[in-house]
C-alpha cells in the first residue's frame, strides 16, 4: 500500500484534532490547578502518594492501556489468507 497524499492529508487532520484535544485538557488542568491553589509544575514527587490516589493511578493506567490496545487494534490491517496456495495466475521465479 502506497502512501498517497489523501493519507498525508489525513493525519495532518488526525494531528490537528489531537493539538486541539490537547490544549482543551491542558486548560482544564490548568483549571483544576488553581482551584487547589496549586502553582507552576507538578510532579509525582512533589504529592504524598496516598493508598486510594495509588489505586486511583492503577485503574486509571489499565483504563488507558486498555484503551490504546482497543485502538491499536482497529489500526491494524485485516488478516490476509495463509493458504499455502499461490495466487492465481502469479508465476514462480
Amino acid at each position: 500500500m502506497a502512501f498517497t497524499e489523501q493519507d498525508l492529508q489525513n493525519q495532518q487532520q488526525e494531528i490537528a484534532r489531537l493539538a486541539e484535544e490537547l490544549k482543551r485538557l491542558n486548560s482544564t488542568f490548568e483549571a483544576q490547578k488553581r482551584e487547589l491553589g496549586i502553582e507552576g509544575e507538578v510532579t509525582l514527587d512533589d504529592i504524598e502518594m496516598t493508598p486510594a490516589l495509588e489505586q486511583a493511578m492503577a485503574e486509571a493506567k489499565t483504563e488507558a492501556e486498555k484503551a490504546g490496545r482497543a485502538r491499536a487494534a482497529r489500526l491494524q490491517p485485516a488478516a490476509t489468507s495463509t493458504s499455502a496456495r499461490p495466487r492465481r495466475g502469479a508465476m514462480r521465479i
